[in-house]
């Protein structure tokens, strides 16, 4: 059996930024792009399915672990991200790639597609955001000032606060309240991945989250959705409590080339719940609309 090539390093992006990314195997590009403060780890069991027949390649977001936070923090944003993603693939001369977002990474791959439609073959979105997931719960403003009032804490006791954080997140007592704030499903969702999950977001400075965090719950890509035009795969988990299924069918009917495909008992992180379903459903979908 042959060895899976395997490829790492930094790229230079639009403005300059360096990007950390990794790649491996061989064949047409598939491309994953994770939710705000995850980690590689977040596509494992989909990384080890694809890169047998597909060159599959992600890179860590502004400040996300391998990749440094920028010098020009302004560019903490979806914007940003969704640049680096084009930056990535025309300068790997990659042309119709096969896209996978989840949650954030969703609104990544939305924007970018707003901005260079021609690079996308097919896009599969899992537990997918287009605007503000808390919607239901809280007003975006109220949620952009709550934010906005955790910065000013942040400012003024930026080594305490970011203590109470890493050891907050990191807590075996409170890894399983990390576990649910993350959408994991504890009776799914293998301990070893959760606690992967902690560690990673612990380790991402504060206010890098918070402020991709803001721009999240302000980003709404309902515009673009029925501008969509090539097929797109919509996995919902019916336990999603971060996404609604009602969020992911307004979806589905907005992109006409679009299948939605819900998954019983699927959390907010479907893909790790039940991977095997997962990388077979994608795989098929892909295929189906490459003949």
């Amino acid at each position: 059996m042959d060895s899976i090539i395997k490829k790492t390093g930094y790229f230079k992006s639009f403005d300059d930024a360096s990007i950390y990314y990794e790649s491996r195997g061989q064949g047409a590009p598939m491309i994953f792009c994770y939710g705000i403060g995850c980690l590689f780890n977040h596509w494992s069991p989909q990384i080890r399915y694809f890169a047998k027949m597909k060159q599959v390649s992600m890179f860590d977001y502004r400040g996300h672990h391998k990749t440094p936070i920028p010098d020009n923090k302004e560019s903490l944003l979806i914007d940003s991200l969704a640049r680096d993603l084009i930056s990535f693939c025309e300068q790997n001369d990659l042309k119709k790639v096969d896209f996978v977002g989840h949650s954030f990474g969703c609104q990544v791959l939305l924007h970018a597609y707003s901005i260079q439609p021609r690079l996308f073959g097919t896009m599969s979105f899992v537990n997918g955001l287009y605007r503000n997931p808390f919607n239901h719960l809280i007003a975006a403003d109220d949620l952009v000032e709550l934010i906005n009032q955790a910065k000013k804490i942040y400012n003024q006791a930026p080594g305490f606060v970011s203590m109470l954080w890493e050891k907050g997140v990191t807590n075996p007592l409170l890894v399983p309240l990390s576990a649910l704030t993350g959408g994991f499903n504890l009776s799914k969702t293998a301990l070893k991945d959760i606690e992967i999950y902690a560690r990673g977001v612990s380790a991402i400075d504060l206010r890098v989250f918070l402020t991709f965090f803001e721009d999240m719950v302000s980003f709404d890509g309902e515009s673009i959705l029925s501008k969509i035009k090539i097929p797109t795969l919509i996995i919902c988990g019916s336990k999603d409590a971060l996404t609604p299924m009602e969020e992911q069918e307004r979806m589905h009917e907005l992109i006409t080339t679009s299948e939605l495909y819900p998954v019983p008992y699927g959390s907010h992180c479907t893909q790790l719940d039940f991977p095997e379903m997962v990388n077979l459903k994608i795989q098929n979908f892909i295929e189906q609309n490459k003949k």
